[in-house]
């Protein structure tokens, strides 16, 4: 858990000292439709599929044992219900997309970070 955590840290220390460009709206649909794959993924309990959208570093860092403590957490907001707000900011090559994913008894909050090939460098949940 510790390491998801670092890892996240890190990753939104290194994409804030980034500038922040606008992202065209085909664009933004494009990582908005792989990041609810990847949390779809993730709400299904299909880890070994979900790490299969990492990129190399992401799955060295995040392993199938880690997503379960992490799924273990998030199940006790309920059932998942329905994808709320959402955005897509480019910070240099990468995209990050922050979804409000509503479930049964709480919200919980999404920050998945995309390269320009659409693998996941980054899955936070708050």
């Amino acid at each position: 858990m510790k390491k998801i955590v670092m890892l996240a840290l890190v990753t939104i220390f290194l994409l804030a000292a980034c500038g922040n460009n606008k992202v065209d709206d085909s664009a933004a649909k494009e990582y908005m439709e792989k990041s609810k794959e990847t949390i779809t993924l993730f709400n299904e309990e299909k880890f070994d599929e979900m790490r299969t959208m990492f990129d190399p570093t992401m799955k060295d860092a995040l392993s199938v044992e880690q997503l379960q403590e992490v799924s273990n957490i998030v199940k006790e907001s309920g059932e998942f219900v329905s994808f709320e707000k959402e955005s897509v900011a480019k910070k240099e090559q990468y995209f990050v997309a922050t979804i409000v994913a509503k479930y049964k008894e709480d919200n919980r909050v999404y920050t998945i970070t995309l390269d320009e090939k659409q693998r996941v460098a980054g899955f936070f949940v708050k």
